[in-house]
């Protein structure tokens, strides 16, 4: 069967506006493979479960766009403000408000952390808002 220009072009297009509401999908693609599917982490890269800990301490929203894996992956502000949002909504049941931005994450992911470790522990020992 014989798929004519036209019809594959709109195909294509159809499936990228597909994947572009897909959190998912982005986290398979640029999250997984250090964090694994089930968000567990490993020995060098911490599990997404102690995002809980790390929920609504002074630093943690800003910390978590600038990990060097989020303020470099290879997606749009807006992808991965949407994807902050669907990750701290999975991992700390709890969805982030105000949601993340495109413009607050343009500006955070400007500026990773050199120290992504050692930002953790200071954000871990401060004290609750």
């Amino acid at each position: 069967m014989k798929v004519s220009l036209t019809a594959a072009l709109i195909l294509l297009a159809a499936s990228t506006v597909a994947a572009d509401s897909y959190e998912e999908h982005d986290y398979t693609l640029n999250c997984s493979g250090c964090h694994r599917m089930n968000g567990a982490g490993s020995s060098v890269v911490p599990s997404f479960d102690g995002m809980r800990d790390l929920a609504g301490k002074p630093g943690s929203r800003e910390y978590w766009i600038r990990v060097p894996g989020a303020a470099q992956a290879p997606l749009t502000d807006e992808r991965l403000a949407a994807l902050m949002n669907w990750l701290l909504k999975r991992f700390t049941d709890e969805a982030p408000e105000p949601p993340y931005t495109a413009s607050e994450v343009a500006r955070l992911r400007r500026e990773p952390l050199r120290d992504p470790v050692g930002e953790r522990r200071r954000i871990l020992t401060a004290p609750r808002r």
